[in-house]
């Protein structure tokens, strides 16, 4: 009994894929530039890497964005002119500084994160729910493809 190969995408399928998510993405950084006109698109990661790993170093805002220590700094110290964020010392090594979202930086955040909830809602608002299912399932996919080349 033998083993039938997997079809995998075609090229032009791929690109078209890619064309679409560069497209998508695209639309919605004008939709959050629009409700937070005066924040840059890597601040308000940053303000969602903040958020989501609770304290983390510059060098940890600077891994994840994938910047220097220097871009980083310059994105930090516009949020921390903003007060959406502060620096802290960190407890057991007094040379890492930590950076922590203030109030204003939660909101910030939160209001950014609904606004690209609402957009995603929107334009999902015509799938049914085994279409939302199965964009799902192959979005999971990518993702998983994307950490195991980010680890290689």
């Amino acid at each position: 009994m033998s083993i039938k190969p997997r079809n995998i995408a075609s090229e032009a399928n791929k690109n078209d894929i890619a064309s679409l998510l560069v497209s998508l993405t695209r639309s919605l950084y004008r939709t959050m530039r629009s409700a937070s006109p005066n924040c840059s698109f890597l601040e308000m990661k940053t303000l969602s890497i903040a958020h989501e790993l609770k304290n983390p170093s510059m060098k940890d805002i600077s891994d994840e964005l994938g910047i220097s220590s220097p871009a980083t700094t310059a994105i930090i110290d516009r949020l921390t002119e903003d007060k959406a964020v502060i620096r802290t010392e960190d407890e057991d090594d007094r040379r890492m500084t930590r950076i922590a979202l203030t109030s204003l930086g939660k909101k910030l955040y939160e209001k950014n994160r609904g606004v690209i909830y609402d957009a995603i809602n929107e334009r999902a608002s015509n799938l049914t729910d085994e279409e939302c299912s199965e964009l799902t399932r192959i979005l999971q996919k990518l993702q998983a493809s994307q950490t195991n080349q980010v680890s290689k």
